[in-house]
């Protein structure tokens, strides 16, 4: 069986999800599996965001855009660290991920 993607629907859910969870409970099962989620879209997200930050022509933008992926790419890896403000971090880096990826999607030709 094969697993469905995500779609941006279930991905801004989950950011929601993460900053209300920072806020209350950044412990337990149900965090785990939220930051595993946000790790997950991370993977799906960068490549198309860097695509993005890459063609910015404002050197100033695309250098933000750039570091902000590359931050993300980090908080893939890192599996350490408050877990509140981990949560935090992963759903901000997906939030901006989702944005940038986006722009490539828009414009890119239907097949």
């Amino acid at each position: 069986m094969t697993e469905t993607p995500p779609t941006w629907i279930d991905m801004g859910r989950d950011v929601d999800l993460a900053l209300a969870l920072a806020q209350g409970r950044p412990t337990g099962p149900a965090a785990d599996e939220v930051r595993k989620r946000l790790r997950s879209y991370i993977g799906l997200l960068a490549d198309p965001a860097e695509e993005y930050a890459k063609g910015l022509a404002d050197s100033r933008a695309r250098d933000i855009a750039t570091a902000t992926v590359d931050h993300a790419r980090g908080l893939f890896r890192d599996q350490d660290g408050d877990s509140a403000a981990m949560l935090r971090l992963l759903g901000k880096a997906v939030y901006y991920l989702m944005r940038y990826a986006s722009h490539i999607q828009q414009h890119r030709p239907q097949q």
